[in-house]
C-alpha cells in the first residue's frame, strides 16, 4: 500500500472523528456503504473524486503539496536493515515478519525520524525503544 494514500486516510478518518461523525453517518452523507468509508480511511480505494466527496462531507478542502524527495541515506539504510534483523531475534520472527510488524505499527517511521539520536544507542537500546513504539501504535508481541 502507498503510504502517501495511507496518511491521507489518516487525515480524513482524524477528520471525521473530530467532527464526531461516524464511518456511516460519512458514508450516508457521499453516498456509499461504511466498509468503503473503512477502506478510504485505510488508504485503499483513494482517488482524487473520493477525497473530495470526503472532504465536501466534512465540511473540508483538501490541499496538495509537492516537496523535494529525499535521497536514500546508504547510513540510514544499513543502520533499519541491521535494526530489522536485531529486532527479528529478539522477537524471534523472520526478517520479513519483524519488516512487516514494524512497518504496520509505525516503526520505520520512528528510526528515520529519530535517526540522529537512535544510532547513537546500542542496538539493544534501539530494539527496546523500536518495541514500545510499536506496541503504542497497536502493535502486540508474543
Amino acid at each position: 500500500m502507498n503510504t502517501n494514500l495511507r496518511k491521507i486516510g489518516e487525515l480524513l478518518s482524524q477528520c471525521r472523528k473530530s467532527k464526531g461523525l461516524t464511518q456511516e453517518e460519512v458514508g450516508t452523507m457521499i453516498g456509499v456503504r461504511k466498509a468503503m468509508i473503512s477502506k478510504v480511511e485505510n488508504g485503499l480505494c483513494i482517488n482524487i473524486n473520493t477525497i473530495n466527496r470526503f472532504a465536501e462531507a466534512l465540511g473540508v478542502e483538501p490541499v496538495v503539496g509537492l516537496k523535494p524527495k529525499k535521497k536514500a541515506n546508504k547510513e540510514l539504510i544499513d543502520y533499519v536493515m541491521t535494526v530489522i534483523i536485531e529486532f527479528a531475534r529478539r522477537h524471534s520472527m523472520t526478517i520479513r515478519e519483524a519488516s512487516n510488524y514494524i512497518g504496520r505499527f509505525k516503526g520505520f517511521d520512528f528510526l528515520t525520524e529519530f535517526y540522529d539520536v537512535e544510532h547513537t544507542l546500542s542496538f539493544n537500546d534501539c530494539v527496546d525503544d523500536l518495541t514500545v513504539v510499536c506496541q503504542n501504535n497497536g502493535g502486540t508481541l508474543k
